[in-house]
């Protein structure tokens, strides 16, 4: 079983407070099947709960280059009026692409249909993320950049709208405190393409810290 946290506090406009948290267990005879939870609350600046997401989800490794996974997420928001409740249903592919150079180049493909409570439609999104990481060779820690695309597939009565809208890239490194036990150290630069306004990046640093048993 492994457990993961992680703080995410936000440096900028928005400036709020992100926390994490995740667990995965392989139950079964059969390892390349895992089963896993997670879940994220954002606080505002003045400490009240913002969002709160729990997404729990299904894994198979299909062998040493690609897993396969899939899902659900549940969301609550605070907003004017009732809280803004999200059912998601999400399916991913993850990939190693290869390695060269001393990097690793991997990827993320995932599909998810979102409906919003209170509303009848359904939002597309597709998210594409693509990474590359570099061990330290001789030594515990292990550095990686990677950058995850939102392109919403539909427009909806709820108001997603068909197209690009968010970047996210991340900077961290990696230490393996012990043969179970990792900690990883971060940034986190989030890009949101805004149709009507001005376009919005917020900075995040990230902490996080994954146990296995």
């Amino acid at each position: 079983m492994a457990l993961a946290c992680a703080l995410v506090p936000a440096a900028a406009a928005e400036n709020q407070i992100w926390t994490a948290a995740g667990v995965s267990v392989e139950p079964f005879a059969n390892k390349a099947i895992d089963l896993d939870l997670d879940a994220d609350l954002r606080y505002q600046p003045d400490g009240d709960l913002d969002t709160i997401e729990f997404k729990p989800g299904i894994g198979y490794r299909i062998n040493d280059r690609f897993k396969v996974s899939g899902g659900y997420l549940w969301g609550s928001t605070r907003q004017q009026g009732p809280d803004r409740i999200e059912h998601r249903l999400w399916q991913q592919v993850s990939y190693d692409f290869t390695e060269a150079w001393s990097l690793e180049f991997d990827g993320r493909t995932r599909l998810e249909q979102r409906r919003r409570e209170g509303w009848d439609d359904t939002g597309l999104r597709l998210r594409q993320e693509f990474g590359v990481k570099r061990p330290l060779e001789g030594t515990p820690f292990e550095l990686s950049l990677s950058t995850d695309l939102y392109f919403e597939l539909n427009d909806t009565d709820w108001g997603q709208s068909d197209g690009f809208t968010e970047a996210r890239t991340e900077a961290k490194i990696e230490w393996d405190a012990s043969e179970t036990v990792s900690w990883d150290f971060g940034y986190l630069n989030q890009f949101e393409y805004e149709r009507n306004g001005p376009d919005e990046t917020n900075h995040h640093i990230m902490i996080g810290v994954s146990k296995d048993f």
